[in-house]
């Protein structure tokens, strides 16, 4: 429902650019939705999107579609219900900024988030600095816009488990390579002993 809404909302954004008016049980499901997407989101990013056309927001859309399938979304939203939504949520409202003017919100409810600010970053450079970020909850805790692009340097998970991965294998390579050296030595031993008696 949250996608269909959302569509519908975009739609007469595009189509007429003004405010969609939702009746009250519309507000209230949306509201809802909101609060059980930021519940299980890793990331949520408020962007400006006012000055991005519909084949850059398609762009980007499918972009996050090819990397996350369902589990990333752009959508657009009022932000009186975004704020809402966090706050039943259990976000802290760190700054009121983030939800000033038209907002789309990028969230992630399953894949690596930094993948996801990584993808923005790349669209905001090749869009010549569109969409604009104006905060983000990474794992919810609040960081303003400007560290976007210093957090979309992060290691994604897949870089980290092969950074502790490769840690871990370290210190075992050195064992293993200590213990074949013990092992030989034990084994020279045993053999000139053999060889010393078997002289006798």
């Amino acid at each position: 429902m949250l996608a269909s809404l959302n569509e519908a909302f975009i739609f007469r954004i595009e189509k007429f650019g003004g405010e969609v008016v939702l009746r009250r049980p519309e507000k209230e499901q949306l509201a809802n939705e909101l609060t059980e997407v930021f519940s299980n989101s890793s990331l949520v990013l408020f962007s400006d999107f006012t000055r991005l056309n519909v084949a850059q927001i398609t762009k980007i859309r499918k972009t996050l579609r090819e990397k996350f399938g369902e589990g990333a979304k752009l959508t657009v939203v009022k932000n009186t219900l975004i704020r809402r939504a966090l706050q039943q949520a259990g976000y802290e409202l760190s700054d009121e900024k983030s939800l000033f003017g038209p907002t789309a919100v990028l969230y992630v409810t399953d894949g690596d988030p930094i993948e996801a600010l990584k993808i923005l970053v790349n669209i905001n450079k090749e869009f010549k600095g569109i969409p604009v970020c104006k905060g983000l909850y990474l794992d919810k805790r609040y960081y303003p816009a400007e560290q976007l692009e210093d957090l979309s340097k992060l290691p994604s998970k897949d870089q980290l488990r092969a950074m502790v991965v490769g840690g871990i294998q370290a210190p075992i390579r050195g064992l293993v390579t200590s213990l074949s050296g013990v092992l030989r030595s034990v084994l020279y031993a045993l053999n000139a002993i053999k060889e010393k008696k078997e002289q006798q």
